[in-house]
């Protein structure tokens, strides 16, 4: 999937069709990440959480990854608004995350925002597992995604909607896949357990934050 052609208007378009829904969804556990060491922000698109965490988190480090050139320019840009000390913080990778090098200390923090969407269930079980190996034991992962609600009318709903924004990106990114793959199912796999959970606009949005199982729950926020 490539969003060059999408991302001067990305940021009009998602608030036309959610409003700040979406921006709640990336935000809803950010104040959890303020002791965070590393981050690796996987697809982040135009960088609205990445400038979010470098202005309440003064020392975390990122390695910010994205397919799209269009995309890390306009995160770029907004990182390097906030001034060179928050934009030296950052480590801009235009490449496929499937094919990216990770730092050899890994991350503390990882997030996936409306990211795994883009991988249907063939592929995503070992995307997640390579992502988790690059994780600290102590790490913390931030997910928001779509999700189909519970109940038989919410789920024909939000199933709809899912189907026309798959639709709408197959169109203007090439994207491939058509259905939501069971990534709760990928990071449980690779022992990650959510810690928090927030569902949002009758279920069709879903945020959450992940830890590994075996680790203590650095869930404190500052």
């Amino acid at each position: 999937m490539n969003c060059d052609r999408l991302a001067p208007y990305y940021d009009a378009l998602e608030h036309i069709a959610f409003g700040k829904k979406l921006e709640r969804c990336r935000f809803a556990f950010l104040d959890y990440t303020k002791s965070s060491q590393c981050a690796l922000l996987c697809g982040d698109g135009d960088g609205r959480f990445l400038a979010n965490l470098l202005s309440s988190n003064p020392h975390v480090a990122v390695d910010f990854v994205d397919s799209s050139r269009k995309m890390l320019e306009l995160a770029d840009r907004r990182a390097s608004s906030l001034g060179h000390k928050f934009r030296n913080r950052v480590q801009f990778h235009l490449a496929d995350i499937r094919d990216f090098a990770p730092r050899p200390s890994g991350y503390d923090l990882v997030t996936t925002h409306f990211f795994l969407d883009c991988f249907d269930d063939s592929e995503l079980p070992h995307l997640v597992r390579r992502i988790a190996s690059w994780s600290t034991p102590d790490a913390q992962w931030l997910l928001s995604d779509f999700r189909e609600a519970d109940g038989t009318l919410p789920r024909l709903w939000t199933r709809a909607v899912i189907r026309s924004l798959y639709a709408a990106f197959r169109l203007t990114t090439r994207l491939q896949v058509t259905h939501l793959p069971n990534y709760r199912a990928a990071l449980t796999n690779v022992g990650f357990i959510p810690r928090l959970e927030e569902n949002s606009l009758a279920g069709l949005l879903h945020t959450s934050l992940w830890t590994p199982s075996a680790s203590p729950a650095r869930i404190h926020a500052a």
